[in-house]
């Protein structure tokens, strides 16, 4: 039986490693960059490394104007979308901007990127938008770039189904609401016609959560606190979002629920306001494709900032040596007062290697504090570490 569950186990880290390595997973960051930003008070000084994601909060951070921002990224899909954002700014052409990543479409977005964004993009970032850029061309199946990528395969499943349903007009109604109590109203009309049998069956396969990114140690956080595994945790976590925190500025689920953002919600870089100003800090980020052990070691620090996202679950308990030897290459780059932040699955940080916690400073009452706010809310929890 021990001998079938590691059969099991292994086939799941290797469907998971298969998606995540070479496709693009996240067509947008799932992380709430506002809270971002008061944890880790950047300022010119400040020397960043973070995983790439889908670098739209590496781009939210330059506002504040940190000395340099590192993206890694094991995956080159990931940097190669980091790559075409910062193509986009250096273009010069707001417009172009809001259509492809604000909109989520352009027609003619093959010309366009040959005449005028190729040019600035890396190699590996070219061999990746040459098969790809017909993400952004609308079509009947595919009307938008968020609905492209494995997470954004998943959100199509559930803009179909909105749409089959003839629920467009109160999802808007939903996204538009000023107050809580609107919102609870709308969400209480919809959430019975959202699920069946089948979406609990699917939200329950490996192949499913391997495409929006969750690996199986993820997957087993959950399967601990939510009797009902990750169909429980999603209702609960919708639940939460949409009846206990404002929606109007949520661009986060806006997206993934329309298929493109609007003008007054959406992420900073998409902000005319702040158009020119990232213009002119863009080359301050610089992509990576790599992990963090092998970037560290490449590139040495000492650095200001980590930003983890929730890449410490994906090693929590199935590889404890993974997990230490990454964060003693953390510590080895850090110096007294670097900020590091992650969120996670779980609640707590005890998972973390005994040395970590002995030198590292948690803020739990700040985290909880600012995780009651926090617009996407598929996190357990916030944590912000000080090196001492």
């Amino acid at each position: 039986m021990r001998k079938l569950s590691n059969i099991a186990e292994n086939f799941q880290e290797w469907l998971f490693n298969t998606v995540v390595s070479n496709n693009l997973v996240y067509n947008t960051c799932w992380e709430d960059p506002r809270l971002d930003r008061q944890m880790l008070q950047l300022d010119r000084q400040s020397r960043v490394v973070m995983l790439t994601s889908a670098g739209c909060n590496a781009l939210d951070y330059l506002l504040d104007g940190p000395q340099r921002i590192h993206c890694v990224d094991v995956n080159p899909a990931q940097n190669a979308l980091m790559d075409l954002k910062q193509s986009l700014f250096k273009n010069g052409d707001f417009s172009l901007l809001w259509d492809f990543l604000g909109e989520g479409k352009r027609e003619g977005a093959a010309f366009i990127y040959r005449q005028n964004l190729r040019c600035f993009l890396s190699s590996p970032s070219r061999r990746f938008w040459d098969n790809h850029i017909d993400y952004f061309i609308p079509s009947p199946t595919q009307p938008s770039f968020y609905f492209n990528g494995t997470s954004g395969k998943v959100a199509l499943l559930i803009y179909k189904r909105i749409q089959r349903k003839g629920l467009s007009s109160i999802i808007r109604k939903l996204l538009d609401a000023h107050t809580i109590k609107e919102q609870t109203y709308y969400f209480n009309e919809i959430e019975p016609l959202l699920w069946n049998g089948f979406h609990k069956w699917l939200a329950g396969q490996h192949a499913l959560t391997s495409m929006i990114g969750v690996p199986a140690t993820q997957r087993n956080i959950i399967a601990r606190k939510y009797d009902g595994g990750m169909f429980d945790f999603i209702q609960q976590a919708l639940r939460r979002v949409f009846t206990r925190r404002p929606i109007h500025d949520n661009y986060f689920w806006r997206v993934y629920l329309t298929g493109s953002y609007r003008r007054d919600c959406c992420p900073n870089y998409l902000r005319k306001d702040y158009f020119q100003l990232l213009r002119r800090r863009e080359h301050k980020i610089e992509t990576h494709t790599s992990t963090l052990l092998q970037f560290l070691r490449n590139h040495p620090g000492p650095y200001t900032h980590f930003v983890l996202l929730d890449h410490q679950d994906w090693m929590a308990n199935s590889k404890p040596e993974l997990l230490a030897r990454e964060w003693r290459y953390i510590l080895d780059n850090s110096k007294a007062g670097t900020r590091i932040l992650f969120r996670s699955a779980g609640t707590s940080v005890d998972f973390l290697p005994a040395f970590v916690r002995d030198r590292v400073y948690f803020q739990p009452e700040l985290t909880s504090s600012l995780q009651a706010r926090d617009r996407v809310g598929t996190y357990e929890s916030t944590h912000l570490g000080l090196v001492q």
